[in-house]
């Protein structure tokens, strides 16, 4: 079994996923938010340090663990650069550059970083090849790549740069090998252009409502799969209150349109028309397609397209986290916005697992 290290860790997606495998065991996870270290802890036998990534918080861990294997991690990044300096002397991509000192501390077997898809352009490509230069540095191969959740058994189109480094073997992306249909079906393969899970596969069998009861059963693999543990009362299936006005205007929006759309502002009563906004804000979901990005407003229908197929509300906590393939009995710690902040910027746990399978294989051979 191999020893991780989860860095800037958020509330354990990645190491949820990866632990699912049974290859790999976390050993520490450092976050300095504390709502999203508490959920962490909360979640894991091995509970998150609340602390900034540094030479002291790595070496509290090393010290308490031996060598790790794999360090793994997203570390938030604005890819900004000054003119004329390197981009990791930006203060600004401080972050990343404290994950590559970790990296280069530790000396593990292997790193996983999980990014924005634009990390790869960001400054015309410079901060990326920055991070290539140092890792090759370090002596890593690299294997970079665009990964897109719907093809791994997330009920989501979330798409993600993943960067690999080996210090020997390779890494494949390729999500028809990673096995994840071992665990959720067993007539289908993942990959090849395959998304598994809709939105309505992954949430029909919760309410429309508030509700701390399922609608119904499971209906399908993936819903037993997110009941797969006792967790008594569902939580967090709170649907947001908004106000007259925006009900008013949800019930004007059709599956796969927003009220932004040119042929909708004809018909909608002009009181209720947004006099502006995102092209994909107001927007609501299509109930048999993998959901889009979830992402830190998606119970915000001004500022996420995120309206349920269904009802004239936006998503609730626990549909958000189902669209990100949390489990049911995964718990979040804090106040209603530090839990959407950490379900939207998560790692998607089946994501990781497939991820975590590939990279097994890797370091196996």
């Amino acid at each position: 079994m191999f020893k991780t290290l989860d860095l800037f860790s958020g509330c354990g997606g990645l190491t949820y996923g990866l632990e699912m495998t049974t290859q790999f065991k976390c050993v520490g996870a450092i976050d300095h938010w504390k709502p999203a270290a508490d959920t962490f802890s909360h979640n894991h036998k091995t509970a998150a340090l609340c602390s900034s990534v540094s030479e002291q918080s790595v070496d509290a861990i090393l010290n308490k663990n031996g060598n790790i294997d794999v360090v793994v991690g997203g570390p938030p990044c604005q890819g900004f650069s000054t003119s004329g300096k390197r981009a990791l002397d930006d203060p600004r991509n401080g972050l990343v550059k404290s994950y590559f000192n970790a990296v280069a501390q530790i000396q593990p077997r292997a790193f996983l970083m999980e990014n924005v898809v634009g990390f790869t352009s960001f400054q015309r490509g410079k901060l990326f090849s920055e991070v290539l230069e140092i890792a090759h540095a370090l002596g890593y191969s690299t294997f970079a790549g665009i990964v897109l959740a719907s093809l791994y058994g997330v009920p989501q189109r979330r798409k993600r740069f993943i960067l690999v480094g080996l210090k020997a073997g390779v890494f494949e992306f390729d999500a028809s090998k990673n096995n994840s249909n071992k665990l959720l079906c067993t007539d289908q393969r993942v990959g090849d252009g395959v998304e598994l899970w809709s939105f309505e596969a992954a949430t029909s069998d919760l309410p429309l409502s508030t509700s701390q009861a399922y609608l119904t059963s499971p209906q399908n693999a993936f819903q037993e799969w997110v009941r797969h543990a006792p967790q008594g009362e569902l939580k967090d299936h709170i649907a947001p209150q908004h106000n007259a006005s925006l009900v008013r205007l949800m019930q004007y929006i059709p599956q796969g349109k927003s009220a932004m759309d040119a042929e909708l502002r004809t018909q909608i009563p002009q009181d209720l028309l947004p006099k502006s906004a995102f092209p994909n804000s107001y927007a609501r979901l299509v109930a048999s397609e993998p959901s889009p990005t979830i992402t830190r407003n998606f119970t915000v229908p001004s500022s996420a397209r995120c309206i349920h197929p269904f009802a004239d509300r936006a998503l609730t906590l626990r549909e958000g986290a189902r669209l990100q393939s949390f489990p049911d009995h995964y718990e979040f710690v804090g106040s209603y916005g530090d839990k959407r902040l950490m379900i939207g910027n998560a790692v998607p746990p089946l994501l990781a697992y497939a991820l975590g399978n590939n990279l097994a294989k890797a370091l196996s051979v």
